[in-house]
């Protein structure tokens, strides 16, 4: 029964250890106020308020974004942009190489939103939209 305990212990300790390290702290920034309700319409091509940039498919922060914030996987997302671009409604967001390229971006553009990795990042000329 003992060594059955310190396995089970053992595992939730690793499983808790090998959580992502930008667990609730990515954050979705802009100049402009928004409520976060507006995001996934903006990342949706749904709303042209604000000009959306994204992180590579292959972010960490991007995955857990989609996921978290837009309630579908980045091939759910693909097919939808293939749509929209195909039908002439929407053209595709623009992609960025990192947290740093996405501040520089949305403190240049006061119609900028984006998502990084760091809250610590976010300075007071940004207002936090939403968290994930």
């Amino acid at each position: 029964m003992m060594k059955k305990l310190v396995v089970f212990l053992i595992l939730v300790t690793a499983s808790v250890l090998s959580a992502p390290a930008f667990a609730q702290n990515g954050v979705v920034v802009s100049q402009t106020e928004i409520d976060e309700a507006s995001v996934p319409r903006i990342y949706l091509g749904q709303s042209r308020v604000l000009n959306g940039v994204n992180l590579p498919e292959d972010s960490a922060v991007r995955k857990a974004f989609e996921e978290k914030l837009l309630g579908q996987s980045g091939e759910q997302l693909k097919r939808h942009w293939a749509k929209l671009k195909f039908t002439g409604r929407a053209t595709p967001l623009n992609e960025l190489n990192g947290d740093d390229a996405v501040l520089e971006y949305v403190l240049n553009n006061p119609q900028g939103i984006g998502y990084i990795s760091d809250k610590s990042k976010v300075t007071d000329k940004l207002n936090i939209i939403a968290t994930f």
